[in-house]
């Protein structure tokens, strides 16, 4: 009796630690490299949304027309914007398998190689009951792209 009566302790134990595990957050945060026409793999679970990965992009000059540059370091004096900056895209592969209406915040600091920030920018997205990737398009000056080396990513989800 003694030993089935640990058994049953034991296993509530080893039960409760693994839905202690499978708890959902509503915030996380990653930091991978810098690196256009790979996509990365991220695991991040906010709320009921699974983001699995991210790709960026340099879009180029002249693809956010009419936009405004980064807000580090705003226009260059005299200079034309399209020649100036870039667009970068950061593409995320996410899901919310549920029926319910999630919005997920993504904020992606721009680090340098020794961490410090470059450019911010922070946009939101909903999903509601499907899988579909989301396309966070940020313009920038064209001389900062090559000082970044790594991003950072925060994820909020809130239930909309």
């Amino acid at each position: 009796m003694k030993n089935r009566f640990a058994g049953v302790v034991a296993l509530i134990a080893v039960v409760s630690i693994g839905t202690g595990a499978q708890e959902k957050t509503l915030r996380a945060e990653r930091t991978v490299e810098f690196q256009t026409g790979r996509a990365q793999t991220l695991n991040v679970t906010v709320g009921p949304v699974r983001v699995e990965s991210v790709e960026f992009s340099d879009l180029g000059k002249g693809h956010g027309r009419g936009g405004t540059p980064g807000n580090l370091i705003g226009r260059v004096a005299g200079a034309n914007e399209s020649e100036a900056s870039t667009t970068l895209r950061a593409r995320f592969m996410a899901e919310n398998p549920t029926v319910d209406d999630w919005v997920v915040r993504f904020t992606l600091e721009f680090l340098d190689k020794d961490g410090k920030i470059v450019e911010k920018v922070s946009k939101s997205e909903g999903w509601e009951g499907r899988a579909k990737p989301y396309n966070l398009e940020h313009p920038i000056l064209s001389y900062v792209v090559p000082l970044i080396a790594k991003v950072r990513i925060g994820f909020e989800a809130r239930l909309d």
